[in-house]
């Protein structure tokens, strides 16, 4: 069958206004960015779209993607609408009661955080710590280390960096940091915070070696692929499918505690909410 529905976007001057403004100003609302046939989408609808759907507003390739896809929706919809009406319309009618399900959930989360205490203490988060310690058990190890990327053409044994990422010393730290500074790629160093090994290492070529020896043995090397030289001091680890220490899921902890309690309100109020919404509006029911 012949394709009778058209994609337009619209970008003429579009993406200086974007990365000027960092999608930040509704000065632009009414400004069309994208057609398909007679449907329309605007600059503030893509930007509230976009963030709720948790695309980065201010990259290129996510914005174009966004589009793209909001496109081919569009045209999936006409397309349905032309050669088949009754299931057009099923789509239209379960795409209201999503609605509505959807304005219950933003409605409780609005109305009812006013009542929502987030304030949660150090007591609270280590005793929901002591008993759901098992809900916490690692998966990856985790690494207090320090790691440092720099071009394999940038020399580091004349500044004693071959040396001194070994820590040995207290200088040391300060020589890395500075050298870090002008010639690194990435680095890594918090010897107060756990970070997943997978997370530190996620750009190191690591296939020929073997990881759990690399942390088990607190593994202070250096070596060059094509492109780079990579440092790597592992200074303490936690083991695999042990439970992490407190500080490391502490925030994790807060914001169950918290979402708990919104649940709670939710239990308690939410029929009551909904009913006092109802009483606000005319409501009829033919028999």
């Amino acid at each position: 069958m012949e394709n009778k529905f058209h994609i337009r976007i619209l970008q003429a001057g579009l993406w200086a206004s974007l990365f000027f403004f960092g999608l930040t100003s509704c000065g632009s609302d009414g400004k069309v960015i994208a057609t398909v046939d007679d449907s329309e989408l605007t600059e503030s609808e893509a930007m509230i779209l976009m963030k709720h759907l948790g695309y980065d507003i201010n990259n290129e390739a996510e914005y174009n993607a966004f589009i793209i896809q909001w496109c081919e929706r569009e045209t999936l919809k006409k397309e349905l609408q032309e050669t088949n009406p009754e299931l057009y319309q099923l789509v239209q009618l379960r795409g209201d009661a999503f609605e509505g399900e959807l304005a219950q959930f933003y409605l409780e989360e609005e109305l009812l955080k006013g009542n929502l205490d987030t304030n949660v203490t150090y007591d609270q988060i280590a005793s929901y710590y002591t008993l759901n310690k098992e809900d916490f058990i690692l998966s990856d190890y985790l690494v207090k280390a320090l790691y440092l990327k720099i071009p394999k053409d940038v020399e580091f044994k004349s500044e004693g960096i071959d040396q001194a990422f070994m820590l040995k010393n207290d200088k040391d730290l300060s020589q890395v940091n500075s050298y870090a500074k002008l010639y690194a790629e990435n680095f890594y160093f918090n010897d107060s915070s756990w970070i997943y090994f997978n997370e530190l290492s996620k750009d190191i070529p690591l296939t020929k070696y073997n990881v759990d020896n690399i942390v088990l043995n607190r593994t202070k090397t250096y070596f060059s692929d094509d492109e780079h030289t990579y440092f790597l001091n592992i200074i303490d680890f936690t083991l695999k499918d042990e439970i992490p220490p407190m500080e490391f899921v502490a925030n994790q902890i807060k914001e169950i505690i918290v979402l708990n309690r919104l649940q709670d309100l939710k239990e308690q109020y939410g029929s009551t909410m909904i009913r006092k919404i109802k009483d606000k509006h005319e409501i009829n029911i033919s028999k």
